[in-house]
């Protein structure tokens, strides 16, 4: 039975921020999608809260922080100004992403009478309490966010994106920026972190996928076939984060002599898990999906700062009966397989992108939303770095979450999103086989 929590969120004010006015006077500036954001298109938007320690009242923050971080945000726009802008449709159906001076990013800041240090666990949390700490995107536009005050406890930094405009580098590309802005100021900051670079005609489309992605798309009738994975609305759902520690991680690599990496060890035992738990036997082969970065193993490579996605599709494939074995690293080693098969070329198979990932959606597959390399516990503003980092947005997409451990042990946080019932399943089997190892 779901637990009641007899909290309020309230929304002091929401404010625009746009970056401050170009030299040149008042422009339009366009960036054209490419094949790689049209994959992402019709994705639910990505939804991150970042948790940090702030034992001050809310008048403090206000007067003192606020005021700051919003100046902040409109120096890091002026390098990140397409997040101001809008999501466009051009007259052929094909999405643009659209800055007119004078646009600007939403930003709400409220008050939580929530408990902080409960929210910001390891827990199973209800979804419910999350959804309050983050901003709705309106119609068109690509960027909102939320700062939520837990007074004499904390603050949150809730963002939602749309996932068509970036991945996870560019997403925190940007936070870092606006965290280092924040914390040393713009001269140093910039002299600190790359500016992004938004040069689209050198994502070359040999192969004319943008064309077969628009019709595939158009064909799957927008964002309806990803539904499937969709638990928001759903009753009593609630997120939860598994940790892999060096220990437990060293412990796993000697079960396998496939050399796996972490996240391949991880990944492998959270679908073992969810595929344990599920019981459907009715499925003789199982599935699970991620994604690779594809900047510096495409030709011409990109570099690490562009901004855009530039993510390619993996699918792997096994049998039920040797994913859910008792040792339950047959699943990481399939997986590690796909891996190493990058090494032949990242854009192998890139035409069956779209629908391999409208597939793994009806078959609800595990999927992955994050990574250990993107780094987001670096992100911090100058109240130390953060206590928690929660990718909220896997309640809609059938994914576990990727960081790496806020311990700095070279560990991987893992979160999911599952009805209680089924989560407290999972609990107890993700356990039972860490016991079996000791």
């Amino acid at each position: 039975m779901a637990m009641l929590y007899s909290t309020t969120t309230q929304v002091l004010q929401t404010c625009k921020v746009s970056p401050p006015p170009f030299a040149s006077g008042d422009t339009t500036n366009i960036l054209p999608c490419t094949f790689f954001d049209l994959i992402f298109m019709h994705f639910h938007p990505v939804q991150r809260v970042f948790f940090y320690d702030f034992p001050h009242s809310s008048h403090h923050f206000i007067s003192s922080e606020f005021p700051s971080l919003k100046h902040s945000l409109s120096l890091t726009l002026s390098r990140f100004y397409p997040l101001a802008g809008c999501l466009l449709m051009q007259a052929d159906g094909k999405p643009e992403l659209v800055f007119s001076a004078g646009d600007s990013v939403a930003v709400t800041i409220a008050v939580s009478s929530d408990d902080f240090h409960e929210l910001s666990s390891d827990l199973a949390r209800e979804m419910s309490r999350f959804h309050v700490l983050l901003p709705k995107l309106v119609e068109k536009e690509v960027l909102a966010i939320q700062v939520t005050i837990f007074p004499n406890s904390g603050i949150s930094i809730g963002t939602t994106m749309h996932h068509g405009v970036g991945d996870g580098a560019t997403y925190t590309h940007f936070m870092k920026t606006w965290s280092a802005v924040h914390r040393f100021g713009e001269l140093t900051a910039f002299s600190m972190v790359l500016p992004p670079f938004q040069d689209r005609s050198k994502v070359r489309d040999d192969r004319g996928l943008e064309r077969l992605f628009m019709e595939e798309l158009e064909g799957f009738n927008g964002g309806d076939g990803l539904d499937k994975w969709d638990l928001h609305g759903c009753n009593d759902v609630v997120l939860a984060t598994f940790l892999f520690g060096r220990e437990r991680v060293e412990k796993m690599k000697k079960k396998t002599l496939s050399n796996c990496s972490v996240s391949a060890l991880a990944c492998g035992y959270m679908w073992s898990c969810l595929v344990k738990t599920r019981k459907d036997m009715s499925k003789k082969m199982v599935h699970f999906g991620f994604v690779t970065g594809c900047r510096a193993r495409i030709e011409p490579a990109l570099p690490t700062n562009y901004f855009g996605n530039c993510l390619g599709i993996c699918c792997v494939e096994a049998e039920r009966s040797q994913v859910v074995d008792e040792e339950r690293l047959v699943a990481a080693e399939a997986i590690w397989e796909v891996i190493k098969g990058l090494e032949k070329g990242v854009m192998e198979g890139a035409d069956k992108w779209v629908s391999n990932v409208y597939k793994y959606a009806s078959e609800r597959a595990m999927t992955v939303a994050g990574s250990p390399k993107l780094g987001v516990y670096e992100v911090e503003f100058g109240w130390g770095k953060p206590k928690k980092v929660d990718i909220v947005s896997i309640e809609r997409t059938g994914a576990i979450s990727l960081t790496e451990s806020r311990d700095g042990d070279d560990g991987i946080e893992a979160g999911l999103a599952l009805p209680r019932h089924e989560m407290e399943e999972f609990v107890a089997c993700f356990l039972n086989g860490f016991m079996e190892e000791i």
